[in-house]
C-alpha cells in the first residue's frame, strides 16, 4: 500500500476494552500475518447507544452510520504507521479493492510455492555423475589443552562469595506514577547521607615479595617562560641571561640619538599605559565578577540560625535572667554573662533578705566545657551592663542595680582562659573524678575597686560603653589626645538621668578631703580587709570605695525641670579603636598605662579639634536623645554649665533597648524599643522606621559582615532576622530561639568562615548560634548598594520636607486678605488694582518658563 493513507480509510485508536468488546485484541485476535478484521455495524450502532462518545468508533460516528454495507472492515497497524493502532475502511469500494489485493497476494505466494516445488523435483532427478565436487576447507577440531588454561584461569574474575539478593516491593497503585526529585538537607534527615570514614587496620599485614621499577638516565632539562603574545607559529628565540656592555658603550648608547627619539615615541603610550593601571585593575577576574552569589537571598539549604552550644549553670543562673552578654576580645571561645534576679521592684523590696545572701555574679563560660564555667566574677550587687576593656580584655567594668560602677582584674587567670580547651588540673581528671565537688568548683574572682556610692548614680546603671583609646575626656567634656593609646576611661547612663564620665587611673591627690569614706577608716582595718581578700590584685586599691566621675552630664528635658531617665547611650568615636593594639593583645604584651600610678592631670591637656562631642541616649520613656557631652558657657552668669540637649524625640512607646551603631557606616545607627525599631542618620532625621509589631522588641544586634542585615529579639523569644538588600517591609526570616523572651544579642566573628550569636534568654539560659553562609556573606555590592538606599532615603526625606514647607508658603500668601472693616470706594480701587497686579506679575513668569515670553518683556500695570 502506498505511504499515505487512502481518503476512504481513518485512523482509528482502539482501547483495550472496545479491543475484547470487537474482539480484535491485539497480536492474538490480530495479528501482523493476518492484520483485518471484518465488524459488524449493528454491533457498532449498538456500542454507540451504551457508550455514546466513550466508543473508540465516536470520531467517525457519521461515516459509520452512513455506511450502506452490513460489515465494516477494520485493520491493524502494529507499527503506527498512520498515527494510531487501527485504521478503518469507510466504503465498500474500499473494502472490496483490500480484499481482492489480499487475495491477489495469497495467489501469487501459491504460484511462488508450486515453483519451488516443481524445482526440487527437477533437483532430485539430476544423476549422481552430474554432480561436482569441490575442495572445501575443514571443519575446526576441538580444543586440546597444552597448559595454558590454568593461567587464563587465574585472569578471569570469578565470585568467591555468595551473592545478596535484594527483593524491592512497590505498591501496585504507585505503579507509573510520575517522579519528583527535591533537595533535602543531609544534616536534617538521619538516613539521608551515611559516612564511611577511613581507619587504620592494625591487623592488616602486606608483605612485598617482588617489585617491579624502572630507571632511566637522561640529560637535565631547564624550562624557562615568558609573557609573549602568541600571533603564528614560528621560530624565535628568548634571552634568558642578561647581556652586560662596557661602561663606555653604555655612557654611548645612553646619548645617543636613537634613543632619544626611541623615547619621546614611546613616551606617549608609557603615560597611556601608566593612565589606564590607575583607572582600572588590569588583573581584576572579570568572571568573578559576573558570579550571581547564590544563596544571599534564596538559599533554603541554609538559611536557618543553628545553635551551635548552649551554656547554664544549675547553681548560679537558677531562677535568672541574663542581662548582658559579651565576648572576649583576644581570646576565641571565651563568653561572659550577667545573671539578675527575675523580680519587680515591689517584689525586690518584699525578698530584700534573700537577695542580700544571693551572690550577684558574671559568669565566664569556654565553649571546651559547657557545664562548669571558667571563672566566676562575683559583684556587690545585681549586674546590668559590663564590658572588657578593649586593649587590656583583663580589666572588665560593670555598672550595678544600685548605680555604682564596679572594676574586676582578671590579669592572674589569663593564662586559664587562654588554654580553656585544655587546662591543666581539667585534662589529667578521669572520669570518676567529673563528680568531685573541688573539681567542679570554678574560681571566684572579688572585684577589685567599687566606687563611691555618694558619687555614683542614684538609680541602676543601664548601659556602659569604653572610650576609644584615641580620645580622652579632660574636665569640662574637652577632647584631649590619649597620649597612653590605651582605654583608661568608661561612659555610665543611669536610670537617674545622668551620663558619668570616669576615669580608670589614679586621680591627682586632693588631700584628706579627698579619701572619701575611707577617711575616717583606721590602718589596722584596712590591713584586715586587706588580709581577708588576700588574693584580690592591688591593680586598682586607690579607687576601691573613692572612684568618682569626672564629669556628668545630665539628660535634661527640653521643656519643665527633670531629668529623662537614661536607659542606653552611643557616641560617634565608639568605632575606631585601634587595631594595632590588638595584635599586641595577642602577643601578650597589653598596655598597661592604666596600671600604673601615673596621676591624671599633670600636664595641660590640649583639645583635640574635629571631635564630634555630641552623643545619643535612649530613655525609659521612649525619648531619643542629642545632646553634647562638652560644657558650654552660660550667657547670663559666664560660667561653665552642661549642654541643653539639642532635641529631644519622642520615638517609641517603651523603654529604648538598644542604640546601636551600623559596624559600616558610623554616622548611621538603630534604636529599638517598645513595638518599633527605627535606623537614623546622625545629622538628619529618621531614615527608616518599621510598623507597629504583635510583640515587644527586647534585643537588637547589626550583622558584623553584611551591611543590611540585623537581629530583632522578641519577648516571644522569636528572633526577627532583617535583610535590607531582600525586603524592608517584613522580616526575611523569623526564628524561634527560646520559650521567654530574649534579653541579650552579640555577634562574634570567628573567622570569615564562622560567625557566632550569643542570645540570652530570660530564663538564664545562653545560646550559641551559628549565622548560616546566606547570612554571612554579603554580595560583591552590598556595601555600595546599602549606601546608597541610605541617601536616596535621606534624600526622599528631604524633598518631602521642602515640598510641604513650599506648600505651606503658597497657602499663606495665596490666602484671601478678609477687611476687618468697612472699605471705602478708594481703599477698595486700590485693593482691587494691587491684585490684579499680582495676577499680571504671575502670569508673565508662568509665560517666560514655558518660553512664549521673554525675561525682558515689560508688563503692563495698572494704575
Amino acid at each position: 500500500m502506498a505511504d499515505e493513507l487512502p481518503p476512504h480509510m481513518k485512523p482509528l485508536f482502539m482501547s483495550g476494552n472496545s479491543q475484547k468488546i470487537y474482539e480484535c485484541v491485539c497480536d492474538e485476535q490480530v495479528t501482523v500475518e493476518n492484520p483485518h478484521i471484518l465488524i459488524p455495524k449493528a454491533k457498532i450502532m449498538e456500542d454507540f447507544k451504551m457508550r455514546a462518545a466513550v466508543c473508540d468508533f465516536h470520531p467517525v460516528k457519521k461515516q459509520v452510520t452512513n455506511y450502506p454495507g452490513e460489515e465494516i472492515l477494520l485493520i491493524y497497524d502494529p507499527d503506527y504507521k498512520y498515527g494510531e493502532n487501527f485504521y478503518v475502511c469507510l466504503t465498500e469500494e474500499g473494502k472490496a479493492e483490500y480484499l481482492e489485493s489480499l487475495k491477489q497476494e495469497e495467489e501469487a505466494e501459491e504460484a511462488e510455492l508450486a515453483a519451488a516445488a516443481e524445482a526440487e523435483e527437477e533437483y532430485e532427478d539430476i544423476a549422481l555423475e552430474d554432480i561436482i565436487l569441490k575442495d572445501l576447507p575443514s571443519t575446526p577440531a576441538a580444543w586440546v589443552e597444552q597448559g595454558s588454561e590454568e593461567d587464563l584461569e587465574e585472569e578471569i574474575l570469578t565470585t568467591s562469595r555468595s551473592l545478596i539478593s535484594f527483593m524491592i516491593q512497590r505498591k501496585r497503585k504507585l505503579f507509573g506514577t510520575p517522579i519528583q526529585f527535591e533537595d533535602r538537607n543531609v544534616e536534617a534527615a538521619k538516613d539521608a547521607y551515611i559516612e564511611c570514614t577511613s581507619f587504620e587496620d592494625n591487623t592488616f599485614d602486606l608483605h612485598r615479595q617482588e617489585h617491579d621499577f624502572a630507571v632511566q638516565n637522561v640529560m637535565e632539562t631547564c624550562e624557562k617562560a615568558c609573557q609573549t603574545e602568541w600571533k603564528k607559529p614560528r621560530t624565535a628565540l628568548s634571552q634568558y641571561v642578561p647581556r652586560t656592555l662596557p661602561p663606555s658603550q653604555l655612557e654611548k648608547i645612553n646619548k645617543s640619538e636613537e634613543l632619544a627619539k626611541f623615547v619621546e615615541s614611546v613616551c606617549p603610550r608609557f603615560k597611556l599605559a601608566l593612565q589606564q593601571n590607575e583607572i582600572m585593575d588590569v588583573f581584576a577576574d572579570d568572571y568573578n565578577e559576573l558570579i550571581d552569589v547564590d544563596g544571599v537571598f534564596g538559599n533554603k539549604a541554609d538559611n536557618n540560625l543553628k545553635e551551635y552550644q548552649s551554656f547554664t549553670d544549675l547553681e548560679f543562673s537558677k531562677n535568672k535572667s541574663i542581662a548582658q552578654i559579651d565576648w572576649h576580645p583576644s581570646i576565641k571561645g571565651i563568653v561572659a554573662v550577667a545573671y539578675t534576679e527575675k523580680l519587680k521592684y515591689d517584689d525586690r523590696v518584699d525578698l530584700s533578705s534573700r537577695i542580700l545572701m544571693t551572690p550577684s555574679l558574671i559568669l565566664i563560660w569556654g565553649f571546651s566545657d559547657p557545664i562548669h564555667p571558667q571563672l566566676v566574677l562575683e559583684a556587690p550587687e545585681d549586674i546590668y551592663c559590663f564590658k572588657f576593656n578593649p586593649t587590656d580584655p583583663n580589666i572588665v567594668a560593670a555598672g550595678c542595680i544600685n548605680g555604682q560602677v564596679v572594676m574586676w582584674d582578671i590579669s592572674q587567670y589569663e593564662a586559664r582562659l587562654r588554654n580553656h580547651k585544655n587546662t591543666g588540673a581539667r585534662a589529667n581528671k578521669t572520669r570518676s573524678d567529673m563528680f568531685d565537688v573541688e573539681y567542679q568548683r570554678s574560681p571566684v574572682v572579688h572585684y577589685a575597686a567599687v566606687s563611691s556610692i555618694e558619687a555614683s548614680h542614684k538609680m541602676a546603671v543601664m548601659d556602659l560603653i569604653w572610650l576609644p583609646d584615641t580620645i580622652e575626656v579632660a574636665r569640662m567634656g574637652v577632647p584631649v589626645e590619649n597620649k597612653t593609646q590605651a582605654c583608661c576611661q568608661l561612659v555610665t547612663v543611669g536610670i537617674d538621668g545622668n551620663v558619668m564620665f570616669w576615669d580608670i587611673r589614679m586621680q591627682k591627690p586632693t588631700g584628706a578631703a579627698g579619701l572619701g569614706t575611707l577617711g575616717s577608716t583606721t590602718k589596722k582595718e584596712r590591713e584586715t580587709a586587706k588580709e581577708k581578700f588576700s588574693s584580690i590584685p592591688s591593680t586598682f586599691s586607690h579607687l576601691d570605695l573613692q572612684w568618682k566621675p569626672m564629669n556628668v552630664v545630665p539628660l535634661s528635658k527640653l521643656t519643665g525641670p527633670g531629668l529623662h531617665p537614661g536607659v542606653t547611650i552611643s557616641i560617634s568615636q565608639q568605632l575606631q579603636i585601634i587595631k594595632s593594639k590588638m595584635q599586641s593583645l595577642v602577643s601578650g604584651n597589653p598596655p598597661l598605662i592604666h596600671r600604673t600610678n601615673s596621676s591624671v592631670g599633670r600636664q595641660r591637656p590640649v583639645e583635640m579639634e574635629g571631635v564630634n562631642t555630641k552623643f545619643f541616649a535612649g530613655t525609659e520613656d521612649g525619648y531619643l536623645i542629642y545632646t553634647d557631652w562638652k560644657a558650654e558657657k552660660d550667657p547670663e552668669s559666664g560660667k561653665l554649665v552642661s549642654s541643653k540637649p539639642v532635641y529631644a524625640i519622642s520615638t517609641h512607646a517603651g523603654p529604648v533597648h538598644c542604640l546601636l551603631r551600623s559596624p559600616f557606616y558610623n554616622h548611621i545607627f538603630m534604636s529599638v524599643g517598645g513595638w518599633s525599631w527605627s535606623i537614623w542618620k546622625e545629622g538628619e532625621s529618621e531614615i527608616l522606621q518599621t510598623s507597629r509589631s504583635n510583640v515587644k522588641y527586647t534585643a537588637a544586634s547589626w550583622s558584623l559582615t553584611r551591611p543590611g542585615v540585623f537581629y530583632i529579639g522578641k519577648e516571644d523569644g522569636n528572633i526577627d532576622v532583617w535583610d535590607l538588600m531582600d525586603r524592608s517591609h517584613e522580616p526575611s526570616m523569623s526564628q524561634n530561639i527560646s520559650s521567654s523572651a530574649i534579653t541579650s544579642l552579640v555577634p562574634y566573628r570567628v573567622s570569615s568562615k564562622q560567625v557566632l550569636l550569643g542570645v540570652g534568654d530570660n530564663f538564664g539560659t545562653l545560646h550559641i548560634l551559628e549565622v548560616p553562609w546566606s547570612l554571612r556573606q554579603a554580595s560583591p555590592n552590598e556595601l555600595t548598594a546599602m549606601s546608597s538606599y541610605f541617601d536616596r532615603e535621606c534624600s526622599r526625606i528631604d524633598y518631602y520636607k521642602d515640598r510641604d514647607a513650599n506648600r505651606g508658603t503658597a497657602v499663606v500668601d495665596s490666602a484671601p486678605q478678609i477687611p476687618t472693616a468697612l472699605e471705602t470706594s478708594e481703599e477698595e480701587e486700590e485693593r482691587l488694582k494691587k491684585s490684579f497686579n499680582n495676577y499680571l506679575t504671575m502670569e508673565k513668569e508662568f509665560l517666560v518658563k514655558l518660553g512664549l515670553r521673554k525675561e525682558d518683556d515689560p508688563v503692563q500695570l495698572v494704575h
